[in-house]
């Protein structure tokens, strides 16, 4: 049983490579939406980044969330505002999709 507690808790440390596919434009709204309910320190706790780093996310257009503390802020989301987190994935893999059509690649009629 401790075996399986360690291994969950790795998992929590480890950023998934899926958060990759989400843009640093995506990667800034769910922040946004995140502050409107948590301090940024909380934030930056959440992350364990400095409550710096998470000002220069917030109001420097050159910095952004790395794919760790993404992760996390995707996490974050989904227990604070779920809808507003689910919307915003929602339209980044709507984009994505766009993305792939206009270079000939249409997968949506393969979704159904």
């Amino acid at each position: 049983m401790a075996e399986k507690n360690e291994k969950k808790d790795d998992s929590n440390k480890k950023w998934h490579p899926l958060v990759e596919k989400f843009s640093p434009r995506e990667r800034i709204q769910l922040l946004n939406v995140l502050t409107e309910d948590i301090y940024q320190k909380s934030i930056a706790e959440a992350c364990d980044v400095t409550p710096s780093a998470v000002s220069n996310w917030a109001r420097r257009n050159d910095y952004c969330p790395s794919n760790k503390s993404a992760f996390y802020l995707l996490k974050l989301g989904q227990l604070v505002n779920p809808e507003k987190t689910a919307e915003i994935v929602k339209n980044g893999i709507e984009k994505y999709m766009n993305e792939l059509e206009k270079i000939g690649i249409d997968i949506r009629k393969n979704l159904k």
